[in-house]
């Protein structure tokens, strides 16, 4: 018959693998959890990427904003302590990208993936919301104003210098080679 103290030991370490087991079981779960809500992360700025509004906004970004921006008035109401989004759609999506930069900077969406996805628009958005920016800072007088979309921009411009190419995996293969996409006729 087994000794009180071996059945004390074989008692603790049976304890002991219950915990750990237990305790990698919630590691688990944990990582599923915050994979799903990363994915729901993702998932909401998508289906806000593909609205009306957003898509309105990037066409003035992209065809009225630079001759608005030689306006005075245009100038002087983002100035303004709080301008009105529906004369300035820019800032719609300033805010939608202020709003990206720090759910990134604070790991509620994976930058890396995000970028993946997004870094050309990134960087074009940024260019054309620069002077934008710059004149919302002056008029608050701080650096603090869009500061997640210039932190965004700064880690899109980092991962196109990373993948300059492309972040296709390397070693799979392609189904349209280089030759097949240069020789496309585009008129």
């Amino acid at each position: 018959m087994p000794s009180a103290e071996y059945l004390t030991a074989f008692a603790s370490i049976a304890t002991f693998l219950v915990i750990a087991a237990t305790a990698i079981a919630a590691f688990i779960q944990l990582r599923h959890i915050h994979g799903a809500n990363q994915l729901a992360g993702l998932l909401h700025l998508t289906q806000a990427w593909r609205s009306d509004e957003f898509q309105s906004a990037n066409t003035f970004i992209r065809e009225e904003l630079p001759a608005r921006l030689r306006d005075p008035v245009f100038r002087a109401q983002l100035t303004g302590p709080d301008p009105d989004r529906r004369n300035h759609p820019e800032l719609y999506i300033a805010d939608m990208l202020e709003q990206t930069g720090s759910y990134i900077k604070y790991g509620m969406i994976d930058g890396e993936q995000f970028l993946d996805l997004t870094n050309s628009y990134i960087i074009h958005t940024w260019n054309n919301l620069k002077e934008v920016v710059l004149l919302r800072r002056a008029a608050g007088g701080g650096n603090s104003m869009y500061e997640n979309v210039e932190y965004l921009a700064v880690r899109a411009l980092d991962f196109e210098k990373r993948f300059p190419e492309g972040n296709y995996p390397r070693g799979t293969r392609r189904l349209v080679s280089e030759t097949e996409w240069r020789n496309v006729d585009l008129h």
